[in-house]
């Protein structure tokens, strides 16, 4: 069973984990797409950076978390 965090929560969950790769450790923001046509998860998410992370490690950053977390965490649907 799926946890159900607000767009917050699962910022702070998300960026939290993504900061965990090589390369991606300043990492500075992450923001979600809620979309409930997706069959593993209800969110996208998109990462912002200043240019000073390598974009193959944040491509690999984000595959790996979005993996991870999608089996764990669904995103609030807004109002």
């Amino acid at each position: 069973m799926k946890v159900i965090l607000s767009k917050k929560e699962l910022q702070r969950e998300v960026l939290a984990e993504m900061r965990k790769r090589p390369g991606c450790e300043t990492l500075e923001a992450v923001d979600f797409q809620y979309s409930d046509l997706r069959a593993d998860t209800n969110w996208t998410l998109y990462a912002f950076t200043e240019g000073r992370i390598d974009p193959g490690a944040l491509r690999g950053a984000l595959e790996m978390t979005v993996n991870k977390l999608c089996h764990q965490y669904e995103l609030r649907a807004p109002e």
